[in-house]
C-alpha cells in the first residue's frame, strides 16, 4: 500500500536580542500546514515497533562549526514549572504508580519515505501555550539533507509503550532550533530542538500528561535522571532511566562543553530524552536542563548532553507562547 504525505512549510529565521548575558542569537523555525494527506493513522502499533533510531555522525576535529555558540552558564538562574494534568486526565490514577514522567516523557516518529521509519524520544516541558516538547535538535532537522524532518509525517507519542499510545497521537504544529544547529557543520553544544504540538481532539497535550518543569543555567555536576526509549535495551519498546552525576564530556573536540553521564547503557533511540535535575521518584517531577544527544567511542557507556543556557532559553522563549 503507498501513502502520500504532503505537508507545507514556511520557514522562517529570527534574530533575538538577549540581555547583558548573551549575544544575538538566531532562530530557525518551520510552521507546519497539515495537509488532507498526511494522518497519524499511518503510525500503526506494527510500524512503530519497526521504527529505528537515527544515524548520528560527529563532526571531525577542526570542522568548522563558526557560526554556533558555546554552551556555558552565561546567565541567570532560571525555572519555568511545570503543571500537573487537569483534573478530567486520567492520569491522576497514574500519578500514584508510576509518576508523571512516566506520561511526559514518549517517542518521537518519523518516516521520509514509506520503507524508512525512525524514532527518537522526547518529552512535554513546561510553556505557556501547554503544547510545547523538547528533543534533540538532530530529531528534528537532518544536518546532511538541511531539511525539517518534521515535513515526514513526524508525530509525538507520550507514554508510548511496547506499541501502544496511551495519550493518543501528536502531530507538529511548529518547530524551531538554533541555526548553529540547522547547518551543515552543526554544533553539538545546540543539539536541542523544541515542537509545538496541534490540538488533540481540542485539547493541549498538558492537560492529558502535565508538564516538567524547565531550567536554563543550571549547575553542572549534579545528580541526574536521563530518561529515554533506547533500541538496544527492550528493543526501545519500554521507558528506561540512567541515573548519576555527570561530569565533563569526554569528548571536546571543536568547542563541545556538554556534560557526560557514566555508567549508562543506552545508546541510538534514546536521543532526545529529557536530562532531569531534582528529580523526586516518588512523584516523577523534576526540571529539564539537558537531552540526550551521543555517545563517543573512546567513552563507552556515556550518554552526552548539551546544558540548557540562555542561548537555549531564547529559544524556548521563541516556542513557548505559539
Amino acid at each position: 500500500m503507498n501513502f502520500l504525505i504532503t505537508y507545507l512549510f514556511l520557514s522562517i529565521g529570527v534574530l533575538m536580542a538577549q540581555d547583558e548575558f548573551n549575544t544575538n542569537v538566531s532562530i530557525n523555525s518551520a510552521v507546519v500546514i497539515r495537509s488532507r494527506s498526511m494522518s497519524v493513522d499511518f503510525w500503526t502499533p506494527e510500524r512503530m515497533k519497526a521504527a529505528k533510531e537515527p544515524v548520528v555522525i560527529l563532526p571531525p576535529n577542526g570542522k568548522n562549526t563558526s557560526r554556533s555558540f558555546s554552551i556555558s552558564n552565561n546567565g541567570p538562574q532560571a525555572t519555568i514549572l511545570g503543571r500537573t494534568p487537569a483534573a478530567t486526565s486520567s492520569l491522576g490514577r497514574a500519578l500514584n504508580v508510576r509518576g508523571r514522567y512516566v506520561a511526559t516523557t514518549g517517542r518521537v516518529f518519523w518516516s521520509c519515505s514509506v520503507n524508512i521509519m525512525s524514532y527518537c524520544s522526547a518529552s512535554v516541558v513546561a510553556s505557556t501555550s501547554g503544547d510545547v516538547i523538547v528533543t534533540a535538535g538532530h530529531c528534528v532537522y537532518d544536518t546532511s539533507t538541511l531539511q525539517w524532518l518534521t515535513n515526514c509525517n513526524w508525530i509525538f507519542v507520550p507514554a508510548y509503550y511496547n506499541g501502544t499510545a496511551p495519550y493518543g497521537k501528536w502531530p507538529a504544529r511548529e518547530v524551531a532550533a538554533l541555526t548553529s544547529w540547522t547547518q551543515s557543520s552543526p554544533n553539538y553544544n545546540n543539539d536541542v530542538g523544541f515542537v509545538a504540538l496541534s490540538l488533540l481532539n481540542g485539547r493541549h497535550i498538558t492537560e492529558l500528561t502535565g508538564s516538567q518543569s524547565v531550567g536554563f543555567n543550571y549547575p553542572r555536576n549534579q545528580p541526574t535522571y536521563s530518561f529515554g526509549y533506547p533500541l538496544n535495551l527492550d528493543q526501545g519498546e519500554i521507558l528506561q532511566v540512567c541515573t548519576g552525576i555527570p561530569g565533563v564530556s569526554k569528548y571536546t573536540t571543536n568547542g563541545y562543553a556538554g556534560q557526560g553521564l557514566s555508567n549508562c547503557y543506552m545508546t541510538g533511540g534514546c536521543s532526545g530524552g529529557p536530562w532531569l535535575q531534582q528529580f523526586d521518584e516518588s512523584t516523577g517531577i523534576g526540571v529539564t536542563y539537558s537531552v540526550n544527544s551521543f555517545t563517543y567511542s573512546l567513552a563507552p557507556n556515556t550518554i552526552n548532553g548539551p546544558v540548557f543556557d540562555s542561548n537555549i532559553q531564547s529559544l524556548w522563549n521563541y516556542i513557548t507562547a505559539r
